[in-house]
């Protein structure tokens, strides 16, 4: 029997290889994209209904459209959780990775209370546990800012693919501390990650870790006489937040 699925995490998809596949730039828990759009989802199935013209696989397609702004990912909102000032150090790679370990710590209460309350989290793609949050923080402070990284222990991989599962992870961690803030309720959808690539410490990183990666891929390709070394890096930033604030 013929088969079509829709992808949330590529990376999941490229490695069981199913026959075909839509894959989604929305957030975890939103296979079609915003609630209540019943135009952009019925447009969303078109696009998985129209793989069907494939006459074999694996295929993986991607769908071209973030999801719309709606009212509810829209909303008026700001994080109550007070995010450390940049301290002075030595050198800028320190001062970035104590502010980062500092972000971090000032929301491990919450991300604990999350998974207290809820019995579950999404932290885990990279195989690591939430407790590895320091070594990741520092990790991705060492790789955005051109230093020799030390890997967190207990990776099985030490390349960029596990770089983009790490990412997904703070992500994750990021999310679910930042929805137990107290005092309101937090929104899903664009607010939230508004709030964390323009407003944390962690998102000004992953851009600077994204554009480091590129480069450093398109430096590879220049001096392999324009043939990529091998596929590009994950993008850790959507294409809705692609530029900075």
């Amino acid at each position: 029997m013929p088969t079509a699925a829709i992808s949330l995490v590529r990376e999941h998809t490229e490695h069981i290889k199913p026959s075909r596949s839509l894959w989604v730039p929305f957030e975890l828990g939103r296979p079609l994209g915003a609630p209540d759009d019943r135009e952009f989802q019925l447009d969303v199935l078109r696009s998985l209904l129209g793989l069907f013209e494939r006459e074999s696989g694996p295929v993986i397609e991607d769908y071209p459209h973030d999801s719309p702004v709606t009212a509810e990912s829209d909303a008026a909102w700001s994080c109550v959780l007070p995010l450390p000032p940049l301290e002075v150090t030595s050198t800028p790679v320190e001062a970035l990775k104590q502010s980062l370990l500092q972000e971090v710590g000032s929301l491990s209460p919450w991300y604990s209370e999350s998974v207290r309350r809820l019995g579950r989290s999404t932290f885990g793609l990279s195989g690591l546990s939430a407790d590895s949050m320091p070594e990741i923080a520092a990790l991705m402070a060492d790789v955005a800012s051109g230093a020799e990284p030390v890997w967190p222990s207990g990776l099985e991989v030490e390349n960029a693919g596990a770089i983009r599962f790490m990412s997904d992870d703070v992500k994750a961690y990021y999310m679910e501390a930042a929805n137990e803030q107290p005092g309101s309720s937090a929104p899903g959808g664009t607010r939230m990650w508004t709030w964390f690539y323009h407003e944390t410490r962690m998102g000004q990183v992953l851009y600077d870790l994204r554009d480091r990666l590129a480069a450093e891929h398109a430096e590879k390709t220049a001096a392999n006489g324009g043939t990529p070394p091998g596929p590009p890096p994950g993008n850790p930033i959507p294409q809705r937040f692609a530029v900075r604030s």
